[in-house]
């Protein structure tokens, strides 16, 4: 879970960062190198100050 600052729900699929990107990468490719932004010893959307609230409990396995 999480919320990008200053944008609108309805917005964050127009939100040029990339992760929506690497989402579907991760998903519906395996993609490991994508997944790395969501899961593994430091996500790095748990760290971009764009988002706030980071929350996740999400495996590699997925």
């Amino acid at each position: 879970m999480l919320r990008r600052k200053n944008t609108d729900h309805g917005k964050t699929q127009y939100a040029e960062d990339g992760y929506v990107t690497a989402w579907f990468m991760w998903q519906l490719q395996g993609d490991e190198e994508a997944a790395k932004a969501f899961v593994g010893e430091n996500p790095e959307l748990l760290h971009n100050e764009l988002y706030q609230d980071q929350k996740t409990n999400w495996q590699m396995s997925q």
